[in-house]
Parts: C-alpha cells; sequence; structure tokens
C-alpha cells in the first residue's frame, strides 16, 4: 500500500467530470431518482441540475410569533458558475436578525428595504425560467421541503409555497413546483448508511474531507452540494482499481 493516500477532495478535483459535451436542452421529463446509481448517471448525462437550499427565520411579530419565513435563498446550476443568492430583509424580523443581516451585507436600512420576498422570489423565478432544470436537488428536504404528493407527481416547497401564498402568486407561476426533486441526503443515506435518521451536510463535507467553513449559509451550502455531486460523479471502481 502507498504511504501517501489522495483525498477524496484531491479525487474530486483531479477527476471532475466534463460537462462540455452535456446538452444545452436537456429533456424535461426528468425520472424520480433513488439511488446512487441513478444519480451517478444523470451527473454524467445531459441532464440539468439545479441545486436549491433555503435558510428561515422566525416571524418576530406578536402576531405570528415563530412561523417560518424565507430568510436567505441560494441555488447552483452543476457542474457551473451559474447561481444565485438572495436575502429577504423584513419588518418581521427581530431587531437583532436585522441588525445581524445589515452588518453581514453592508447595507444601509434604506437599502436593505428593498430586499423583500417579492423582489426575490421574482429574481428566482426569472433564473429557472432561464436554466430550466431537469432536476431540483437538496440536502436534506425534510424542512426545505414539504412531503411528495405522489398524484400530482410533484415537490412542493413548503416556505416557498407559503410566501407565495402570502403575495397571491398564482400556481401556475411557481415554476419550482414542476421539477423533479432529488433529495441527495436521503439517497445518501439511505443507500451508503442505511440509515433513517440522515446526516448533516457538514458531517457528510467531514466524511469527504471538503472544507465547509461557513455550515447554514445557503450559498456555501449549495456549493458544497455540488461539490458532493461530484464526487459521486467519479467512477469509483475505475479510480480504486
Amino acid at each position: 500500500m502507498e504511504n501517501s493516500k489522495t483525498s477524496l477532495s484531491e479525487l474530486i478535483r483531479l477527476e471532475r467530470p466534463n460537462w462540455q459535451h452535456q446538452s444545452q436542452n436537456a429533456s424535461s421529463a426528468a425520472n424520480a431518482v433513488t439511488t446512487l446509481k441513478q444519480v451517478h448517471e444523470i451527473v454524467n448525462g445531459p441532464a440539468r441540475l439545479l441545486s436549491l437550499d433555503l435558510e428561515f427565520y422566525c416571524d418576530g411579530q406578536s402576531q405570528m410569533p415563530g412561523t417560518t419565513r424565507l430568510g436567505q435563498i441560494a441555488g447552483r446550476v452543476y457542474g457551473q458558475d451559474d447561481a444565485f443568492n438572495y436575502y429577504v430583509f423584513s419588518s418581521k424580523m427581530t431587531p437583532k436578525d436585522q441588525l445581524s443581516l445589515l452588518k453581514r451585507l453592508d447595507l444601509r436600512y434604506s437599502e436593505a428595504e428593498r430586499l423583500t420576498v417579492a423582489s426575490v422570489l421574482k429574481k428566482v423565478l426569472r433564473f429557472i425560467d432561464r436554466v430550466q432544470p431537469d432536476y431540483l436537488v437538496s440536502w436534506d428536504n425534510r424542512l426545505d421541503l414539504s412531503v411528495l404528493n405522489q398524484e400530482a407527481n410533484r415537490l412542493d416547497l413548503s416556505v416557498l409555497n407559503q410566501e407565495a401564498n402570502r403575495l397571491q402568486l398564482a400556481e401556475t407561476s411557481r415554476s419550482w413546483t414542476r421539477i423533479q426533486p432529488l433529495d441527495l441526503e436521503k439517497i445518501i443515506s439511505s443507500d451508503v448508511f442505511e440509515k433513517s435518521s440522515g446526516i448533516s451536510l457538514a458531517r457528510m463535507c467531514d466524511l469527504l474531507q471538503l472544507q465547509h467553513p461557513k455550515p447554514h449559509l445557503a450559498d456555501h451550502d449549495v456549493l458544497m452540494i455540488d461539490k458532493i455531486l461530484q464526487f459521486y460523479a467519479l467512477d469509483l471502481n475505475k479510480i480504486l482499481h
């Protein structure tokens, strides 16, 4: 056995698949994915994957205390630099949350007031309509996503739908509901670890020796999801032999 071992993160960099062959017009009729073998086939095929992550805050208003609201949403097209990252600033946040976000974004209050849910969803919908992804990839959608409606064959983004309901956004305009969901954490937990309780994104990054310095920030989380997809795109049998 060799004294020096190539880390998994180095394998990802060394064996990063060639995405140039991917079609720009992937079919929208995507099939459900339940195994890592299927993940491997999809990420090496023509389908377009959009990793999506949401972060939340609790409504600080006395009328609706504890209501979950959208605080940040980020997405990244697998294998590309095409990505978005949006924060929501709201009067419904607690003063502490408002101050934290103002400091993070280095904005004046008047500037931050433009970061409304309506403006953010409008940008996200424009991005999705432009990219036309076949799969919506998440990590542990038990919080980010609601239960799959088998009859409608769709997965609703529960918090996004709550916000869309408040904005009276027509269901036909909610393009995220028409994309095949792919819960990467659920597949890995079942296929590799035989666990029903799941595995955190931070723990998975530790196992793959991926540096994840800012967990629970949506833009950093989708970058980690992208790297995990890169790993499962590798032909591990070929590499190990």
